[in-house]
């Protein structure tokens, strides 16, 4: 799996690489943001340019995922911390059940049986 996950990512990167090598007027392109809103006015950027937004947004989508991760990250080493309790008393249970002597239910000879 970890083969192909690291298969996944270079493709992508190159793909990534190959896509900005053939249009670099198009990311070196400057665009600037316009919020209008009847509130707060018309309010608009400074011009920067269009890879500054896509490296942004790629960043924010990195730590977005991150947070979403990390709650199910605490939560799978809850259950595991959970299943090690369990797992460490039942070795403890075994090795009482080990300790005990075992007693072997005696079945009558038949030189002893009474005819």
């Amino acid at each position: 799996m970890k083969t192909l996950k690291l298969v996944l990512l270079s493709l992508v990167i190159i793909f990534l690489v190959v896509l900005v090598w053939q249009n670099p007027g198009v990311f070196m392109d400057k665009k600037a943001l316009r919020l209008n809103l009847p509130v707060w006015g018309d309010h608009q950027t400074q011009p920067i340019y269009l890879f500054l937004y896509f490296l942004s947004l790629f960043f924010i989508g990195l730590v977005v995922s991150y947070f979403y991760g990390l709650s199910e990250r605490f939560k799978a080493k809850k259950v595991t911390r959970n299943h090690l309790e369990t797992i460490r008393k039942l070795e403890e249970e075994i090795k009482v059940f080990k300790s005990l002597p075992v007693y072997k239910e005696s079945t009558p000879s038949k030189e002893t049986e009474v005819v």
